[in-house]
């Protein structure tokens, strides 16, 4: 269960950034992760709500956005959302496709007082 030790860094951003924004408690985190980090959000939920006891985080909503996964084809240019780990131009059928969204993993609000 890597979202553990995904949740450990996003506490330690977290309390980072209420001490430089001189927050007292936070209320509520967005974050942004990409489908490809295979990120089970009950998990990731479940995780914070442990871990995040007696932090600045304790009892914050935590609200995820899931990216879905896009490519490029680099033949024909044409742009697609990936199904079923198929990375294969729904244009042209090539193989020689770039992912350009579906990695990202990160915190896109803290909001506390």
């Amino acid at each position: 269960m890597h979202e553990l030790s995904i949740v450990e860094g996003l506490i330690d951003i977290i309390r980072e950034t209420a001490q430089t924004h001189g927050l007292n408690r936070v209320e509520k985190v967005t974050l942004r992760i990409g489908a490809m980090r295979q990120i089970v959000p009950d998990a990731l939920n479940f995780a914070f709500e442990v871990l995040g006891k007696g932090t600045i985080a304790e009892g914050a909503e935590v609200v995820i956005t899931v990216v879905p996964t896009k490519a490029r084809c680099g033949e024909c240019g044409s742009e697609f959302t990936v199904d079923d780990c198929c990375f294969i131009c729904t244009s042209c059928g090539s193989g020689g496709v770039v992912v350009t969204e579906g990695k990202e993993l990160y915190i896109d609000s803290i909001e506390g007082e």
